[in-house]
């Protein structure tokens, strides 16, 4: 079986969602399919990967009017016609990669699917009010358009089978069009299950260093919580940006000294891996996510988490889910004073990461989805 999978980043840019489609091609072709990516680039270029082939496209934008399609559209165009797929998995909403396929559905005869990393066209951000009223205006044609792109897939997945805020709008669209609905979680890095360590000493927030990641939030979280220059607060994230320095001075202006918390860039892989497991608590304040693989890690390596509410971060095991900063500096206070829930958090965390959000089974869930899918529709008069 031959699938393309269309995203607007892969390896070895690392982003969340360029991650999370190379776990979904490498397990697929694990159990036998053809796989290909077609992904951005900096020019046309096709290469090998793990043995996936990846088709880069020097494309950008989305269908959208702030930041609209540019590039070399008409060679993603041809490929998309000339290729023949079984089925093709559009990752993700609001790309150049999906909406492209998405404006000439009709020519192209692979079964379509549309794996959902959320939504974020009805998205409201408090820190940024009248961006945040920009982009929801600018997004109104893609909202409104979007019970029809739903209907024009096959079938749709999802990481959840809902969430607290806007992220999940498609799902209950999706519901109401009738598509077929399946619902596959991300999946945790397989190396982090096998950190898991019995000496933490500091707590950890991973992300970057930019407003929407909410580091502020953890720093005052941090801050307001009994953990407060007792144990050690690391930040890590891909480089520094003029918001560090914001940081830096949030930090300082609320009396956690320069020696109980760091700030820390470039540290990936196993070696970060490494650092949760370290790391008696998890932190996340970024504002808006759906299921955050941060989350995800911080499960494997058996640290429980603290995180602001949004996306379906509510109802994911091994942590818990905050409003605001208050409620996050009581959930650090209890999850740190009471072994006994923090214990229970670490096993269901790690239950979670062995069984939910575990790789093989995931992987294995896709293929079977896509396979039965096709041999269905092959059935069909």
């Amino acid at each position: 079986m031959k699938v393309l999978l269309t995203t607007p980043t892969y390896p070895p840019f690392n982003s969340g969602l360029g991650n999370a489609v190379r776990r979904h091609a490498l397990g697929l072709v694990r159990h036998g399919f053809e796989v290909v990516v077609a992904t951005g680039g900096s020019a046309r270029t096709t290469e090998m990967m793990d043995g996936v082939r990846v088709e880069r496209f020097a494309v950008t934008g989305a269908d959208y009017l702030r930041n609209p399609i540019r590039g070399d559209v008409e060679s993603y165009r041809s490929f998309l016609r000339t290729e023949r797929y079984d089925t093709i998995v559009l990752e993700a909403w609001q790309t150049w990669s999906t909406d492209i396929p998405l404006q000439i559905s009709g020519e192209l005869k692979a079964r379509k699917f549309l794996y959902s990393h959320c939504l974020s066209t009805n998205s409201w951000l408090s820190y940024i009010p009248v961006r945040s009223l920009a982009f929801y205006i600018l997004w109104r044609p893609y909202w409104w358009t979007l019970r029809k792109k739903i209907a024009s897939l096959d079938a749709m997945i999802f990481l959840a089978d809902g969430g607290s805020d806007d992220r999940f709008d498609d799902l209950g669209i999706a519901r109401k069009v009738g598509v077929p609905i399946h619902v596959i979680p991300n999946s945790c890095d397989t190396a982090a299950l096998a950190t898991p360590s019995d000496t933490r000493t500091q707590i950890i927030s991973v992300g970057s260093y930019t407003p929407a990641k909410g580091f502020d939030y953890v720093i005052a979280a941090y801050a307001r919580s009994r953990a407060k220059n007792v144990i050690p607060l690391a930040l890590f994230g891909q480089e520094h940006t003029a918001f560090t320095n914001v940081l830096r001075a949030q930090a300082q202006d609320l009396g956690v000294t320069p020696d109980m918390v760091s700030f820390n860039s470039g540290v990936a892989g196993e070696a970060l891996l490494a650092k949760y497991a370290q790391s008696r608590l998890f932190l996340s304040g970024s504002h808006t996510e759906c299921q955050p693989l941060v989350l995800l890690d911080a499960m494997a390596t058996g640290t429980p988490f603290v995180a602001r509410s949004t996306g379906c971060i509510a109802n994911m095991p091994g942590g818990d889910a905050a409003i605001s900063v208050n409620e996050a500096a009581e959930a650090i206070d209890r999850l740190l004073e009471d072994d006994a829930a923090w214990a229970q958090y670490q096993t269901d965390g790690l239950r979670a990461a062995e069984q939910t959000y575990n790789y093989e089974r995931n992987s294995a869930h896709l293929a079977a989805v896509l396979s039965e899918d096709l041999e269905r529709a092959r059935r069909l008069p």
